[in-house]
């Protein structure tokens, strides 16, 4: 017998297509279906008049599109990383048509479809109620800060912002003044790649920001930012992230990024815009104790929403925190019916005052407080010394709101209401996700308008990450059925007639 010789030199002539090295089933495929699917409904056209004559010709908008999707899906932020993995990687050369942008063509691309990418949000949702995930029956709110692209340091002063206005307007100022300003108003007075018009626009421009926000200082890097109480008790230049989470899916509704320090009233703001995105009114709608107020109240109630937030005790109760001194307000128990608080010796304390607390903030709405006492049973009560203080003569019990505070306070204790606030926590998920996965700390973008775009496309890269999963276990739990049915049916000689819908 004759034996063949094999030539490890020898070349071989075959036909790959594109995608020859992408598995099957692989999120790349889903991804490029998607934003092909969408995109036409997008209406983006190439701006037509920036083209130059016998330069290159524009990157197609689609192939940019899946690209920046597709690198914030892998959790890549770096321009410079998704230019060499546009070039290199064949997953990547699939997922973007084999266009190997420059990473200063991807930095611009990416803040252009800035506008697009809470429409593509929206498109998501559209999905998951074609493919009958969800109805979107319960949407849960929550906020959170981000933290901007400012350290703390880097701060103007209003006296100082003063002083430079003054100063550039050609009026008189002390020289002495001027050499004790510190750096970040120094950093502007010393800036020669700025002319004094565009210094004075931006001083303009501050001036403005301290009237609007109230504070003493503004960031210099981003001037919409404010100072903001993190959750270690640290204060941060950051924004208010609002977000609006679905508990069937855990998909991301809406985001709606603020100034405002706290999330008292700022429901009304991200419900609109969960509403508009998923097409209908959610029938229940959950937040956290924060946003219990007579605006967030009212709102639900003109919206139709079955709204669940309970009050301070109900969730000091829920998480076990309340006050350990048996005769604080947490011990004291309200009777509805009756609009009467039970004290814990048993004795009634009845309404006898209502008054409205004026707000010095025209943003936000007049107080209304309820007092509660019974003098009487309090100067015969035996256990005056452990609940009254040495001044005191009587127990007041002081309680903020009105006629939509007490229902709802009503409502959350019923036991169905108690059950279907325990789905709130959901909406807790997909940001702590962001801050571990998505990195939305390295994010660098200045303003609030280009802060919600990035943070769409975050939203936008999970929900469809989140999308690809539900589908993929949708299909494996089918597989799995079949698979169980054929080897019941081999095992037993039984005919196999099984539809799975």
């Amino acid at each position: 017998m004759v034996s063949k010789k094999i030539n490890k030199n020898q070349a071989e002539l075959g036909i790959r297509t594109h995608d020859f090295n992408v598995p099957k089933n692989h999120i790349s495929r889903f991804v490029v279906d998607f934003i092909e699917e969408c995109f036409p409904i997008l209406g983006i056209k190439e701006n037509k008049k920036n083209k130059k004559k016998g330069g290159r010709p524009f990157y197609p908008l689609c192939s940019m599109l899946k690209l920046l999707v597709y690198a914030k899906i892998d959790h890549i932020e770096s321009a410079r990383v998704i230019e060499e993995m546009a070039k290199y990687h064949d997953i990547y050369k699939f997922v973007c048509d084999r266009i190997r942008p420059s990473e200063r063509s991807i930095q611009r691309y990416r803040d252009e479809f800035g506008q697009y990418y809470e429409v593509l949000l929206q498109m998501t949702l559209e999905m998951a109620v074609k493919k009958e995930f969800t109805e979107f029956n319960h949407v849960s709110i929550d906020g959170t800060i981000v933290k901007t692209h400012n350290s703390n340091q880097n701060m103007i002063s209003k006296k100082e912002t003063n002083l430079l206005v003054k100063y550039y307007k050609g009026l008189e100022v002390d020289a002495q003044k001027l050499k004790k300003l510190n750096k970040p108003a120094q950093k502007i007075l010393n800036n020669k790649e700025m002319s004094n018009n565009d210094k004075l626009e931006l001083l303009y421009d501050i001036q403005t920001q301290f009237k609007f926000t109230g504070q003493n200082k503004i960031p210099m890097n981003d001037i919409e930012a404010r100072m903001m109480k993190g959750k270690k008790g640290n204060y941060l230049v950051a924004y208010n992230v609002q977000s609006a989470v679905d508990y069937d899916t855990k998909l991301i509704c809406a985001l709606n990024v603020t100034q405002s320090p706290t999330d008292h009233y700022q429901l009304s703001g991200v419900d609109d815009k969960a509403i508009n995105n998923i097409g209908k009114v959610p029938k229940y709608m959950s937040a956290d104790t924060i946003y219990l107020n007579q605006i967030s109240l009212s709102y639900f109630v003109n919206k139709g929403i079955d709204g669940l937030i309970p009050t301070r005790k109900q969730s000091k109760e829920r998480t076990g925190e309340l006050h350990p001194k048996p005769f604080h307000k947490d011990h004291f128990y309200y009777i509805i019916d009756m609009d009467l608080f039970m004290c814990p010796a048993g004795q009634p304390m009845y309404f006898y005052k209502e008054y409205t607390e004026t707000s010095t903030d025209p943003d936000t709405p007049d107080k209304i407080k309820r007092l509660y006492n019974n003098y009487y049973a309090c100067k015969h009560c035996i256990h005056r010394d452990s609940c009254l203080t040495e001044k005191q003569t009587d127990k007041t019990i002081t309680e903020n709101g009105g006629r939509l505070k007490r229902a709802m306070f009503f409502k959350m204790e019923k036991k169905e209401y108690k059950e279907e606030f325990k789905k709130r926590p959901c909406v807790e998920e997909p940001f702590g996700i962001f801050k571990e996965q998505f990195h939305v700390k390295q994010e660098i973008v200045i303003g609030m308008v280009k802060t919600e775009q990035r943070l769409n496309l975050d939203a936008l890269a999970y929900n469809i990450k989140r999308l690809y999963n539900l589908i993929q276990e949708e299909e494996n739990n089918k597989e799995d059925i079949v698979d169980f049915c054929e080897s019941i049916s081999a095992t037993h000689q039984l005919k196999l007639d099984v539809t799975i819908n």
